[in-house]
């Protein structure tokens, strides 16, 4: 039994098709993108528990956002995946942002956070194509 369940999970046998696949990854987009545009407004109302907390936050907001652009467009288009969140950011950061008054260091946090999902990302389909190739 157990076997099964691995080769199904191999397969992409268990996920969503259709209208439902839809659906579902629009719903995560729009809640990726709600929590990179709230780490972006994020303003600590009490002392922050660590220094340049917004700053991580904003990283793994941006990260969070290229990994999900990243399997939505699929792991070949990765670098796509990051332009576009890049772009996304820029706007984010260079408008909503300094409109509140936020300095513009928040950008470089935001670019972190994409260069380092980016990374990680290659990484994993480095790993997709050695499983290939030893097959």
């Amino acid at each position: 039994m157990e076997q099964i369940a691995s080769s199904e999970f191999g397969s992409r046998r268990f996920w969503p098709t259709g209208w439902v696949a839809t659906l579902a990854s629009g719903l995560t987009g729009l809640l990726a993108i709600t929590v990179a545009i709230k780490a972006a407004a994020y303003a600590p109302s009490e002392t922050p528990i660590f220094a340049h907390q917004d700053h991580y936050l904003r990283i793994l907001a941006f990260a969070a956002l290229t990994v999900w652009t990243t399997f939505t467009l699929g792991i070949r288009r990765r670098g796509p995946a990051a332009i576009i969140t890049l772009a996304f950011a820029c706007a984010v950061e260079l408008i909503i942002v300094p409109a509140r008054g936020e300095t513009m260091g928040t950008l470089v946090s935001a670019n972190l956070g994409i260069v380092f999902a980016y990374c990680t990302l290659h990484l994993y389909w480095l790993g997709l194509v050695q499983k290939r190739l030893a097959k």
